[in-house]
């Protein structure tokens, strides 16, 4: 990737053009390849989570994905370039709740902010990063719900870089889990149930997701950093 990417492929988006449809928009769906990368996380500041929270997690959390967004905003331009569709998704972000269209002129013909709403967010993010590097065969989604890559386990930070350049895609991994639930046995409000992912079933089955927000909420009101948590990410056996 040129700017520090530790590892990269190539997924084919068609066959999950139905499902990102029906879960981002129109918009994500109209690209059949990904480019998706990934930067590893320092393992010792994910596992010491164990022992406690730490600010430095929320420190170099940040640090990564204002990398990922360097990396996911270069490698657009470059393919923009060479004459091909290309959309960098935010490293970290979520959809607006509500109806976005025209807002901008809705607003400005109201004459003011007064008779909106404040924008609230989803808690599904603006576009699935593991949709699209399970897919370039970066690793396989693990019972925490997260990527697992066979070098680093779960402890890295996703990018993809959307476009229609005729790129080969990448296979995806098989599912290395096994039997194996420690990421379920490490999440103190029982969010994950332990199950393998599977691609029929929504992700209720696998993972209470208002459950978790909730308690990062609960976190950021006690430790002040929301979403200070990472204890599935650090139990994982698989990179550790």
């Amino acid at each position: 990737m040129g700017r520090g990417a530790d590892i990269f492929g190539v997924a084919d988006m068609t066959d999950a053009a139905e499902f990102v449809r029906e879960t981002y928009g129109e918009y994500y769906a109209s690209f059949p390849r990904a480019v998706s990368f990934a930067i590893f996380f320092p393992k010792e500041v994910v596992n010491e989570q164990l022992a406690g929270p730490t600010r430095n997690y929320m420190t170099v959390y940040t640090a990564l994905n204002r990398e990922i967004d360097h990396i996911s905003a270069a490698a657009a331009v470059r393919l923009q370039k060479a004459g091909y569709k290309a959309y960098p998704v935010a490293a970290s972000d979520y959809r607006p709740a509500g109806d976005m269209s025209r807002l901008h002129w809705r607003v400005a013909e109201a004459g003011g902010a007064s008779s909106f709403a404040k924008v609230s967010l989803d808690i599904i993010g603006a576009f699935g990063h593991r949709t699209a590097a399970v897919r370039a065969g970066l690793g396989w989604i693990g019972k925490s719900c997260s990527i697992v890559n066979g070098q680093v386990g779960p402890r890295l930070r996703l990018g993809t870089v959307l476009t229609d350049a005729p790129f080969e895609p990448d296979a995806p991994v098989e599912n290395r889990c096994g039997g194996c639930t420690e990421c379920a046995k490490a999440c103190p409000v029982h969010a994950l149930r332990g199950r393998t992912f599977d691609a029929s079933e929504p992700l209720s089955e696998r993972f209470d997701v208002k459950k978790c927000f909730d308690f990062w909420d609960d976190m950021d009101k006690v430790y002040g950093l929301g979403g200070t948590c990472g204890l599935c990410l650090a139990a994982c056996p698989w990179g550790k």
